[in-house]
């Protein structure tokens, strides 16, 4: 089996204590991630509440030069283009990397760090995560994106930077996909689970996905329990419901974004090794093997490859 997931926060956990990519008590580590014959994993630089938008973007300049530390010493490569996925998934190692940013609060009202993050590697940007800042209004609020944010969007439209829908509140949602359609571009959502099945503010609407999914994006669902269900005993098959929700709507569109190592998660995918126990709830479910496969995999490779 292969997998290609769209988001964890397993880099900064690496930064913030020190800590090995190969051996962890973290959910991802390469020892477990050895269960897959190929694993590609989308590492986002998150930046903690407790930080201010400057300090912010001090930690990721120092996260993102520990990560590629590690990243080098165990021989995973750091992917920047659709051509290197490509070259990579015909005849590449085991495992690799493309660097994505959550929460663009650390471009700070400077349009010019959105050129710079894309210099840096930086190919997804999620440009909103929790209350208003200077970007707009996140899930727990009513409001859209400031001009700043709009132009930030913008920007990153132009230098090849795709925007991701997940954190976003349903005006700023609504605003980054017009932005997106505007420039004849996909935009992602890297973990957000359906909102038909838990009315979290956190998930995505039907039509929203119709939406992202119509430009060519795809959505990638969190392993979150309190995004899954709003019930306590949250388990595998509930992370393949929402997966076969989203199949029923657009196939081929759906994939991972479990949010490891940045959320609490099943106890039955406690970690990355787990995650293949998902396609026996899938198979249950009715999804074909060509389905299961693109979901771990073949779906975000193919937008990757197309849209970086």
């Amino acid at each position: 089996m292969k997998l290609c997931d769209m988001h964890c926060d397993t880099a900064m956990a690496l930064y913030r204590g020190g800590l090995d990519l190969k051996s962890n008590d973290l959910h991802i580590c390469l020892d477990r991630a050895a269960v897959f014959e190929k694993y590609l994993q989308l590492n986002a630089f998150f930046t903690s509440p407790r930080c201010s938008d400057e300090e912010g973007w001090e930690v990721f300049l120092k996260a993102r030069d520990y990560f590629l530390g590690q990243c080098a010493k165990y021989g995973v490569s750091v992917l920047s283009s659709g051509d290197e996925i490509a070259a990579w998934d015909k005849d590449g190692g085991q495992f690799a990397s493309v660097l994505t940013v959550e929460d663009a609060r650390i471009l700070a009202g400077h349009l010019g760090r959105v050129e710079e993050l894309y210099r840096l590697g930086i190919r997804v940007v999620t440009p909103l995560w929790g209350g208003d800042t200077c970007i707009g209004g996140s899930h727990d609020t009513d409001h859209g994106l400031t001009d700043f944010g709009r132009e930030a969007v913008r920007e990153m439209l132009r230098v090849g930077i795709v925007p991701d829908l997940s954190h976003a509140s349903f005006r700023s949602a609504d605003e980054i996909l017009d932005l997106c359609e505007e420039a004849g571009k996909s935009p992602v959502a890297t973990h957000m689970n359906a909102y038909a099945l838990h009315p979290h503010s956190r998930n995505l609407t039907d039509e929203r996905y119709l939406r992202l999914t119509g430009m060519g994006g795809v959505a990638g669902i969190s392993l979150y329990v309190r995004h899954l269900s709003g019930r306590e005993d949250v388990t595998a098959d509930d992370a393949a419901a929402h997966l076969c929700h989203y199949e029923s709507l657009a196939p081929g569109h759906a994939g991972f974004g479990c949010d490891y190592d940045g959320s609490d998660v099943p106890a039955d995918l406690a970690e990355i090794s787990r995650l293949p126990a998902a396609a026996g709830c899938l198979r249950a479910r009715g999804l074909t093997e060509e389905q299961i496969d693109g979901i771990y995999y073949g779906n975000v490779l193919r937008f990757l490859k197309k849209r970086i």
